[in-house]
């Protein structure tokens, strides 16, 4: 199939808080992001059906941007009086109508916009959201083939190779097969959850990944305008290590701007 940047969110939106009711953002990440939005609405990349939006949502507005129109209907169900705007929009084209102190992809949405090109033009676009003393905050796994990936939804390992293949058992009734090929030479990582529940058809989620390691991603922020003020490997801000960290959240300013 073609797989587009509404792809995973389209496919995935009604089963997704299903299959990861126990995957909640630790309180440490909620305080720090409300703390870099300040007075102004927080934008949040890839914001699904609401797992950090919701609670960031009673500190800060939040305008929740998804490439998947699913997504955001999802989203739309939850959010009552808290001040959301839910937005469907590729990150290639979207820029808020007002500069904001905070511009977030987290959990690996980055990695999930697919292409470089749209990766490319989401770095620009973010550039020109940020306030002079705004932030781009990107969370994502560091790409470390063989090695356990460090948290969330997919189990096992990040394949050294083409493929591999893990289960894990949501409920009862429900098992999910994480099916997951690595394609090194073009850093793609191109996966599938195949859900399994008695009683109901096989459902087969996919999803498209477009990796870098952290100074690549360095590089790219750079050629949009943004240097890297600071990057830890967890949200209590532990130091990150080049040689083992398996994640990293790494906080980008304009350049020319003062830390």
């Amino acid at each position: 199939m073609t797989y587009g940047s509404d792809t995973y969110g389209d496919r995935t939106a009604d089963e997704y808080d299903a299959l990861y009711s126990d995957f909640v953002p630790p309180p440490a990440q909620i305080r720090l992001l409300a703390k870099l939005a300040g007075a102004t609405p927080a934008v949040e990349i890839g914001s699904g059906t609401g797992r950090v939006t919701l609670p960031l949502a009673e500190h800060v507005p939040v305008l929740a941007v998804d490439a998947s129109e699913e997504m955001t209907r999802q989203l739309a169900k939850k959010t009552a009086t808290l001040p959301i705007t839910p937005i469907t929009a590729d990150a290639a084209h979207y820029v808020a109508g007002q500069r904001v102190d905070l511009v977030c992809a987290l959990f690996n949405t980055f990695f999930l916009l697919a292409s470089e090109t749209t990766q490319r033009a989401f770095l620009h676009n973010a550039a020109r959201m940020l306030t002079d003393t705004g932030t781009l905050l990107i969370e994502t796994f560091v790409p470390r083939p063989g090695q356990r990936l460090p948290d969330g939804p997919h189990p096992g390992v990040f394949p050294e190779g083409r493929s591999v293949v893990a289960l894990k058992r949501r409920t009862v009734d429900t098992v999910v097969v994480f099916a997951a090929e690595n394609h090194d030479d073009e850093q793609e990582f191109h996966y599938s959850e195949i859900v399994l529940r008695d009683g109901e058809p096989v459902r087969v989620l996919p999803g498209q990944m477009r990796y870098w390691r952290p100074e690549q991603i360095d590089a790219l922020a750079g050629e949009a305008g943004l240097l890297l003020r600071e990057r830890w490997e967890d949200w209590d801000r532990t130091p990150y290590d080049t040689d083992t960290s398996a994640r990293h959240i790494s906080l980008y300013r304009l350049a020319g701007q003062s830390q």
